[in-house]
């Protein structure tokens, strides 16, 4: 479930336990408390599976541990980012309440910073208790009663943040025909700029069992057409790889917490959009891994 926290002082982030002032709908995506920060600089998170218990292992990673390490590669930026994209999986397995206390008591030195927050639900969130944990601040009228969509406003781009949580601790997710139609609303309303659109599952292709988004075809076909849409990013697969489908670029992000394959890096991704594309340098937890610090420079296709 996308939503957007503002900047707040340490006193209000916690007299409002991190979860209020949360809006749903299109976002101006310029940190109030610097307007010289960039707004084409982002930080985009995906996966961090955060358990009650900070203490807790999953294949020998500790995984709160992760995400602080990625809280503090954000705030030793030179320059801040305009905020903080968080693509799903935010909790540990089930979405358990205190899962989602653990994960935001973790990212409150991002709020301190002044730095928005736009968070989205995986398979291993758990979509009433999210909005349980944030019932004072969901929006009297969301964009959609059975999901939560969001736009977030860039300088060169629009971020357009899904829901693909179809059924909790399911492997695979599903948009659904009500959230097609909105996109493709959404879509069709802004086309002034290049739209990039955000989805916990990845894209599926090939016959098969499906383990990412059951209807992958009827989203590229909404996408595919649609010029202005440059990338389709996503996680779940708890890989760093960038392909493109017929030009449309596939971004699937890292996972903060832990690899499925050892070999795979684990991180965050620092991103800058420019008007013809999009430079992703990849942060690893491990600054010895051969990803750490490469920037990948990638180009709109044409309008």
């Amino acid at each position: 479930m996308p939503f957007h926290l503002p900047p707040l002082s340490r006193r209000e982030f916690l007299r409002r336990s991190f979860l209020a002032g949360v809006g749903l709908a299109t976002i101006p995506a310029v940190r109030a408390a610097d307007s010289k920060t960039d707004p084409d600089h982002w930080a985009l998170f995906s996966d961090t599976h955060v358990a009650a218990d900070p203490a807790t292992l999953r294949l020998d990673v500790n995984m709160a541990d992760h995400l602080r390490n990625a809280v503090a590669g954000v705030r030793a930026l030179a320059a801040p980012p305009a905020g903080v994209l968080v693509n799903g999986d935010c909790a540990f397995d089930h979405g358990l309440t205190e899962d989602y206390a653990t994960f935001t008591g973790l990212l409150q030195p991002l709020s301190e910073a002044g730095l928005p927050l736009h968070l989205a639900l995986g398979n291993h969130d758990d979509r009433e208790v999210f909005w349980g944990a944030i019932k004072d601040a969901r929006p009297a009228a969301p964009l959609l009663a059975s999901r939560q969509v969001s736009i977030v406003e860039a300088g060169h781009a629009n971020w357009i943040m899904l829901d693909s949580l179809d059924v909790t601790k399911q492997t695979p997710g599903r948009l659904g025909d009500e959230q097609r139609t909105w996109l493709t609303k959404a879509l069709d309303a802004r086309t002034d700029k290049p739209a990039l659109v955000m989805v916990h599952h990845n894209p599926v292709f090939t016959d098969g069992k499906n383990t990412g988004l059951l209807d992958t075809a009827e989203l590229v076909e909404i996408l595919q057409p649609r010029r202005h849409v440059k990338a389709l990013i996503f996680g779940h697969t708890h890989t760093w790889r960038l392909t493109d489908h017929d030009g449309l670029h596939l971004v699937n992000l890292p996972a903060v917490a832990y690899p499925f394959n050892v070999k795979e890096v684990t991180g965050w991704v620092d991103c800058h959009l420019r008007g013809d594309g999009m430079s992703l340098e990849m942060h690893a937890h491990d600054t010895q891994h051969p990803e750490h610090g490469k920037v990948s420079e990638l180009t709109w296709r044409a309008a």
